[in-house]
């Protein structure tokens, strides 16, 4: 993916959106079928996220660390970020769950990553983020720069007193899937969103995963179309649910659906989606 984002510096964004989709298309053909193993996944009959979103204890919590994200990272929107109401999403399943090693796949500007480690401290005892991206987003080359933001991820981390449970990591998602180090609670699937990447990478957090563990996808649009007014589509997470689907029923995709508070463009509606147990 490193060659695809050196074209699209240097031909039109058309142009390299096309390459993009050319090379993601050639991938998936040759894809050949992967083991789906969902033996430590939490079973579909575990999950009440009606419950989750409107717990109470759990939105008191956030209103209260949320002021202290807000003064240092910022409350809005974020141009390629994770949106507000999404940000808050992740913040609830964590406090819901209470996964205890959450490996996160995307790290981006960290804006996930900061509600994450939030949720961690405040309903985990001794819990861990583990955050990788295949830039060093705390770097020259970190889209924090590009987005006008006065730090780094790292620096928004430190402020909030999270670096110690917090871990930055450089590098491919296929190299940290395949790692025989520690297995997770929960993994965040939001890197590479072309859809051989992420049926690969669903299979290969599988095996990572301990007992009861979650999944969680971003950019989910099961049917291709925008969730909200004038918002984009990604169609590669869902396009790999659709043929792990025809492969094996094995695993079940819950989208989170609309959500008790706005996400963007004046609507509710998330693209988080669950990977679970049948």
């Amino acid at each position: 993916m490193r060659f695809v984002a050196s074209v699209e510096r240097l031909v039109p964004t058309v142009l390299g959106r096309r390459v993009r989709n050319y090379l993601d298309d050639r991938a998936w053909r040759r894809q050949p079928p992967l083991n789906f193993d969902n033996a430590n996944l939490r079973c579909v009959s575990g999950f009440d996220l009606v419950c989750a979103m409107n717990d109470p204890v759990i939105g008191a919590a956030f209103a209260e660390d949320h002021a202290g994200i807000a003064g240092v990272f910022g409350a809005g929107e974020i141009e390629g970020g994770v949106n507000p109401g999404d940000r808050r999403a992740l913040y609830h399943l964590v406090g819901h769950f209470k996964p205890r090693c959450i490996l996160e796949i995307g790290t981006h500007v960290g804006a996930s990553t900061v509600h994450i480690a939030s949720a961690l401290r405040r309903f985990i005892d001794q819990g861990s983020l583990c955050t990788v991206d295949i830039v060093d987003v705390n770097g020259p080359e970190g889209a924090w720069r590009s987005f006008g933001m006065h730090q780094p991820p790292a620096g928004v981390i430190s402020d909030l007193g999270l670096a110690p449970i917090t871990t930055f990591v450089t590098g491919p998602a296929a190299a940290v899937l395949a790692s025989s180090g520690p297995h997770f609670d929960m993994i965040s699937l939001d890197g590479d969103h072309a859809k051989a990447a992420v049926y690969r990478e669903i299979s290969a957090a599988l095996r990572v995963l301990n007992p009861n563990g979650l999944i969680v996808l971003h950019d989910f649009y099961p049917d291709g179309k925008p969730l909200v007014p004038g918002g984009n589509v990604e169609f590669g997470p869902a396009a790999a649910a659709s043929r792990i689907a025809r492969e094996t029923d094995a695993l079940a995709f819950l989208p989170l659906g609309n959500l008790p508070w706005p996400t963007k463009n004046g609507g509710k509606a998330t693209s988080l989606a669950l990977v679970s147990r049948r």
